[in-house]
């Protein structure tokens, strides 16, 4: 028979659903002897025996009045195990469709005792066909025991639907220093953000971080001590991201990956994005797919237009030495009040898989030279190097036919063109900053290069950040760079993001530990 729990308040978001009017319980077993549920008082207790041909359930049914749920929201379940229990959670629809969703974290060793919050954001539930939640018909969820020998006590203190996810964020333990020339401080400023993707500097106390597993957060620095303490979940159910823009003049949130590309908004300001917008669909992507998304600066320097008119990505190849359609292996970009594929300009081709792009002031025969890099991953499976490119409108840079310098260079422009660096093969260079802080060395006031290190290379390349010297060239095909690279950042697990600060210093996003840092400049010890 339905139970429930002495009532406090009217069901509601951001309230503890476990004493909400209307909301009623249920336990039940294939055999009702391996299940013992109380849910008369807080914390529901349950005691379970179960065993791989049997089944124990609770229920906890919402009521009519509950707010219609949106799929923004972020269920979180605070809960304490006992013993081998590994319940799995359902969410049920009004129609009976049953979505079955792991449970992170909280697991006890043998015979030990786990407790915490648990959160699952709503838009992130898929079933088996990868069909979304209808979030608007959640009726029921559920805490199973199934499949498997297991006993032990749970115990159920708090559940809600949470309209904000936020939450602390604890300095990490560092157990190796980051390596880097003498007069060079590094120090994590942001944490707990594993295989980070991209990041980017919104404000002195905001960053915005993505994940590959398609969740955006807003990190925040509230006393200003130079570490993001509290981090809020700003949208999630995305496949992946590997793409991530801020527009400042509209405060949209640009969102690539996947062959889709988003414009996100969070109209009422509460920190939360509920406005998606998707102006490129179905791009074509396999091995590589749609990256790092940027701004064009003042003027762009291509055709003239003001700053944040148009967004510059990469579309990668398809295969590893396969370029796929006709957009694969390109620099494109897409002017922000446009949408649809035929709205992309090719700026360049030939480019195997540009993850990070980046618009630098290159100093230039006493002037400027606004010039766009890009990081290549060559292939996995030949000794072809990586490259970092100067992409000049039009020019091809030979993938998947010329890999590494055109020889003779008389040839360059004839049809391909030559990297400004070729970086060791299966290194994966991605990401790129460009440092201008006067307070920095002269001789470190240039282009930095993130190297992931090898994935599928039977010999292994170290992860690592280098600095990348420029020589500007008149090669056949216009004025260019030719790099000469050293070892800046050593004992990083996988660097992957780049970014500077408000202040100029560098920033590094570790894949591998998901922790952020700041490089700066102290002068020589």
């Amino acid at each position: 028979m339905p139970a429930t729990t002495a009532a406090t308040h009217p069901p509601a978001l951001d309230a503890n659903l476990l004493t909400a009017e209307g909301v009623t319980f249920q336990c039940d077993a294939s055999q009702a002897e391996t299940l013992n549920c109380q849910v008369a008082q807080l914390p529901h207790r349950v005691e379970a025996q179960i065993n791989a041909s049997i089944f124990g359930r609770w229920s906890m049914r919402l009521p009519p009045e509950m707010p219609a749920l949106t799929g923004r929201e972020v269920l979180a379940i605070t809960l304490r195990i006992e013993g081998t229990l590994r319940p799995n959670l359902y969410l049920v629809e009004a129609d009976g469709r049953r979505i079955l969703q792991r449970l992170p974290g909280l697991s006890p060793a043998e015979g030990g005792t786990s407790a915490g919050t648990v959160y699952v954001p709503l838009n992130e539930v898929r079933d088996e066909e990868f069909r979304p939640l209808n979030s608007a018909t959640l009726q029921e969820l559920q805490l199973v025991f199934e499949w498997a020998d297991m006993e032990g006590v749970l115990e159920i203190e708090d559940i809600r639907f949470l309209s904000a996810w936020r939450e602390v964020v604890t300095p990490p333990t560092q157990t190796a220093p980051i390596v880097a020339p003498d007069g060079f401080i590094v120090e994590p400023i942001a944490a707990e953000a594993s295989a980070i993707t991209q990041f980017q500097v919104v404000a002195a106390d905001t960053l915005l971080v993505s994940q590959q597993n398609g969740r955006i957060w807003w990190y925040r620095d509230l006393n200003g001590d130079g570490f993001y303490e509290e981090r809020q979940l700003y949208a999630s159910g995305f496949e992946e991201i590997v793409g991530l823009l801020y527009d400042p003049l509209e405060g949209a949130v640009w969102v690539g990956g996947r062959g889709n590309l988003w414009r996100t908004m969070d109209t009422d300001d509460d920190g939360v994005a509920d406005q998606f917008d998707l102006r490129i669909e179905g791009l074509p992507w396999g091995r590589h797919q749609n990256n790092g998304l940027i701004w064009n600066p003042v003027p762009d320097p291509f055709t003239g237009e003001p700053p944040y008119t148009w967004i510059y990505f990469g579309l990668g190849s398809t295969g590893d030495l396969e370029t796929g359609g006709d957009l694969n292996a390109t620099v494109l970009r897409l002017h922000r009040d446009r949408r649809g594929q035929d709205a992309l300009e090719v700026v360049a081709r030939g480019v195997r898989n540009a993850y990070g792009l980046l618009w630098a002031p290159v100093p230039h025969e006493g002037s400027i030279l606004w010039s766009l890099f890009a990081g290549e991953n060559g292939p996995d499976f030949n000794s072809a190097p990586d490259e970092v490119n100067h992409i000049r409108w039009g020019l091809h840079y030979g993938f998947p036919e010329q890999f590494g310098m055109v020889d003779p260079p008389e040839q360059e422009g004839q049809p391909y063109s030559s990297p400004v660096l070729e970086v060791t093969p299966h290194a994966s260079a991605n990401s790129l900053a460009y440092i201008t802080n006067p307070e920095w060395p002269e001789a470190y006031r240039t282009l930095y290069v993130s190297l992931f290190g090898s994935v599928f290379s039977a010999e292994p390349v170290k992860p690592a950040v280098e600095r990348i010297r420029l020589t500007p060239v008149n090669a056949p095909d216009g004025v260019t760079f030719r790099g000469e690279a050293s070892l800046f950042l050593d004992n990083l697990s996988r660097p992957l993001p780049l970014a500077t600060d408000l202040d100029g210093n560098l920033l590094v996003g570790d894949y591998g530990t998901g922790i952020i840092y700041r490089v700066r400049y102290a002068g020589t010890p």
